[in-house]
């Protein structure tokens, strides 16, 4: 199903390349291009090569890493042969061009809606056996449930001697409707089970050797501590194995890497966002005259203040507002507490104030303050001191390490739907395992969910 996706997402971009440039401009006949379609194959070859048939515990950064090398050597291997050889016919540049760019979109975007609607089907996914401390093996069974695009089910759980909760009726027979077995594993493995997750930080040498004859692959489930886990490496150090953890965002060269992104992607998107801020402020301005535009004092990277400029969506006496509505209504209070945000927000400008925050349209002035480096694309959001005094003191020290960005990881994840502990949780994240690919993901989420009007309410 995911060779037939991917060749169905090569195959729409080229169709729609010809038929944007190859037809209309070079006059091109459709047949010319249609004999390479077989050279698609050497695509579904390469992504193989790179693990992404079927691609079990990939996360869609490092799948979308994969799938954009690949891709990129495709087309520069199908350029070198056709145009540095000279190859009869001749075929268009433009076309090629294209087409490529078209792929770097078409082939993640198909095959992440046919993985999320496949992650639903039970025989989809690969079924694994979980084994060592009860309490643990609820909680990865759980985060396993929780994401079902990596691929794996928990068919059966097999407690460690001596980890069984106490029960009156005796050791639970199943946890969640998952079987919880009390005897050996071979059984299973001689069914055809063919992986074993390994959880907790102990188990005997003796006990790991016997799961490696009975399974084909035997995975160990560690916890990280908040530990940086993208890029990981492992070190044969003799008779030692180490475990090297990178914080990316320390290393020159990447620091470099992200504010290179943040002048091209943010000079560019100014540009293009100059028309659409003008037409919003005199919309504002209509409906509750006044300055459209408004900053706000934030703390930035190294906990120095910076000004956030946006579009003004509140009208001009929006704190009495909310201190009037919240006065009156006990759960509203706790609501605001929780969340720092409200489903009927008083202060917000009606339909105009509303449509510009769903679309988040209100946050564009803040490409001024990328291209001066005061923020990045990317980032922990920029928060008032109201809510920053919410958050623990040794995430408010990891959060200053970086600049404020103008969307995030939490952002595209759960939106408005987070709380306070899901904010640090996905931020952490974000700064401790960073990556190019980790930004351009997050981009890419962050127009999918603006285009779909899931901005903040």
């Amino acid at each position: 199903m995911l060779i037939l996706t991917d060749l169905v997402s090569l195959f729409a971009a080229g169709a729609a390349a010809y038929l944007c440039w190859a037809r209309p401009v070079r006059h091109q006949e459709a047949t010319l291009y249609l004999g390479l379609a077989p050279l698609l194959l050497l695509f579904t070859f390469g992504y193989a090569q790179m693990g992404l048939y079927p691609g079990l515990g990939l996360g869609p950064v490092e799948t979308l890493r994969r799938l954009t090398l690949v891709t990129s050597y495709g087309f520069l291997g199908l350029a070198g042969v056709s145009f540095a050889l000279k190859l009869p016919p001749t075929y268009s540049r433009a076309t090629f061009g294209l087409a490529f760019a078209l792929s770097l979109g078409f082939v993640p975007l198909l095959r992440g809606a046919v993985m999320a609607r496949a992650g639903r089907w039970s025989w989809w996914s690969e079924p694994v056996l979980l084994t060592g401390p009860l309490p643990r093996l609820r909680r990865v069974a759980d985060d396993l449930a929780a994401a079902p695009q990596l691929g794996y089910r928990p068919v059966a759980l097999l407690p460690t001697a001596g980890t069984v909760d106490a029960a009156p009726n005796g050791p639970p027979s199943q946890v969640d409707g998952i079987p919880v077995l009390h005897n050996s594993p071979q059984a299973l493995a001689e069914r055809g089970l063919r992986v074993v997750f390994v959880v907790g930080d102990e188990m005997a040498t003796a006990r790991l050797d016997q799961l490696h004859r009975s399974f084909r692959h035997v995975v160990l489930i560690r916890s990280y501590a908040g530990l940086p886990v993208e890029g990981i490496q492992v070190r044969n150090l003799g008779r030692l194995l180490g475990i090297e953890y990178t914080s990316n965002l320390l290393v020159p060269r990447n620091r470099a890497v992200k504010r290179t992104l943040d002048l091209v992607l943010g000079g560019l998107s100014l540009l293009l966002a100059l028309p659409v801020i003008a037409a919003a402020s005199v919309a504002v301005i209509l409906v509750d005259p006044g300055s459209p535009l408004f900053t706000q004092r934030r703390s930035g990277v190294a906990g120095r203040p910076v000004d956030v400029p946006k579009i003004r969506t509140m009208y001009r006496d929006a704190e009495a507002r909310l201190e009037e509505h919240l006065a009156g209504d006990p759960a509203l209070r706790r609501e605001w507490q929780q969340k720092m945000k409200l489903a009927d927000d008083p202060r917000v400008l009606p339909v105009v104030g509303r449509w510009l925050r769903r679309f988040s349209l209100d946050e564009l002035p803040q490409l001024w303050s990328v291209v001066r480096g005061r923020m990045s694309l990317v980032g922990p959001r920029p928060f008032p001191d109201y809510h920053l005094r919410q958050f623990s003191p040794d995430f408010l020290t990891l959060r200053q390490r970086v600049r404020p960005g103008l969307t995030g990881l939490w952002q595209v994840t759960v939106r408005s739907a987070g709380g306070i502990e899901e904010q640090e949780a996905y931020d952490s994240y974000y700064i401790r395992n960073w990556s190019l690919w980790l930004d351009v993901y997050v981009l890419a989420r962050t127009l999918g969910a603006v285009l779909r009007g899931r901005g903040a309410y």
